[in-house]
């Protein structure tokens, strides 16, 4: 049943009901929305593909899910995260059932292109979440919702022994019907926030010119280009990496793969705890500088336990980074927190699309990973130098004139 707003759970300090349940939904989308990526080891013997092939089917989810995010965040500014989310449940859910009958790479491109729409479910659950948060807790309760990106760790762990004892297209069926019942739980279990009764709404003309002139937007999205986009790119790439440089198994790589998931993603929390209290951009440069070094450091030749526990500082970096960057999008955006959320997770998205091919490709040309990693290292350093002291302190400046 439908929860009614006057409910005890509907209290200043949120509704933890939605953010559960939220965060389970975003899981079980993640987990389908990333299965290619620990079945690409199956994909390549079996259809004889490329790096830079595999890259790009590996990218095909994400390039949808990116672009998805944008109009995604604006239609539940509109018509609310309860609706819009259990609609992708339910697209998921009879997508990832059709890729179980892909039996050539074209088909499984395509495949990958329609069900890669679940991956902009990020999008859907920011302003449906941070609806139901006061602003001093608003990036605690998005870095619990951030943990759903734990559902790449389910991929990557379960994938490959779903693969290895009943063949690759099963696993697509094991992670649909999951979706299917979620759908139904979060159409009865949850709820939208109300709105105050003077809330202006925004028209789409309003929300593009505040894409347009706000350079602050901007520069969130950036930052998550960066950060997001490694993300998926590592946790697409570390499996086939540990396999071809480590000389490992597909399962035991996936299992390395998804501690480094896990800690990006449940220390999201973190990120969002810290952006609570300390200052979100100072936060941004730091992390962006060990991710720099770390990026330098992955060049040298180094054994598997060091280049594991690099990889999961990394991943750590990332949570943290993440987490920060949406409670600064809720708390500088709060009227347009759909529609920036969107905007900001289809940069992210992008990253995870381009940086994976282009890994993929330099891959293929130099047969090694140390280019990629020059590569990584030349993003951070850029995105170092949009990040401008005067930028985040004027936007502050200007809410704080804003609320008084």
């Amino acid at each position: 049943m439908n929860m009614s707003v006057n409910e005890s759970i509907q209290t200043p300090s949120g509704n933890t009901r939605v953010m559960i349940l939220a965060t389970v939904a975003f899981a079980l989308c993640f987990a389908g929305w990333t299965l290619y990526a620990p079945l690409a080891v199956y994909f390549k013997v079996e259809f004889n593909l490329s790096s830079t092939s595999v890259g790009l089917l590996l990218a095909a989810p994400v390039l949808l899910g990116s672009i998805a995010k944008i109009p995604m965040g604006i239609v539940t500014d509109k018509f609310g995260g309860r609706l819009v989310f259990t609609i992708m449940l339910l697209f998921g859910f009879l997508t990832l059932l059709l890729t179980s009958f892909a039996h050539s790479y074209g088909s499984l491109l395509a495949c990958g292109l329609l069900y890669g729409l679940i991956g902009s479910s990020f999008a859907v659950g920011i302003p449906h979440v941070s609806g139901w948060y006061p602003k001093k807790k608003q990036g605690f309760a998005l870095g619990v919702y951030g943990v759903g990106n734990a559902g790449t760790a389910l991929s990557a762990f379960g994938a490959p022994f779903i693969a290895e004892s009943l063949g690759w297209n099963k696993a697509f069926i094991f992670y649909a019907f999951p979706l299917l019942f979620m759908a139904f739980i979060y159409w009865f279990f949850t709820s939208d926030a109300p709105k105050p009764a003077d809330a202006k709404v925004s028209t789409l003309s309003d929300k593009l010119k505040l894409f347009k002139s706000s350079r602050l937007a901007w520069v969130f999205c950036l930052f998550y280009f960066m950060f997001f986009g490694f993300f998926v790119c590592f946790s697409i790439w570390l499996p086939s990496y540990l396999c071809d440089f480590y000389n490992i198994s597909p399962v035991k790589a996936g299992s390395f793969t998804s501690i480094f998931v896990f800690l990006s993603s449940f220390t999201r929390i973190l990120g969002g705890y810290l952006g609570d209290r300390f200052n979100g951009r100072k936060i941004m440069v730091f992390l962006t500088v060990i991710v720099l070094i770390i990026a330098v450091f992955l060049n040298l030749n180094v054994s598997l336990v060091t280049s594991l526990m690099v990889f999961y500082i990394m991943g750590t970096c990332l949570g943290i980074g993440n987490g920060v960057v949406y409670k600064l999008v809720a708390e500088y955006f709060p009227k347009d927190t759909g529609a920036v959320g969107g905007l900001v997770g289809a940069a992210g998205g992008l990253g995870g699309f381009f940086l994976p091919i282009i890994l993929g490709t330099i891959k293929d040309y130099t047969n090694n990973y140390s280019l990629g990693y020059i590569f990584v290292s030349l993003v951070c350093l850029m995105c170092l130098s949009f990040m401008e002291e005067k930028t985040l302190t004027n936007a502050h400046r200007n809410i704080a004139t804003a609320t008084h």
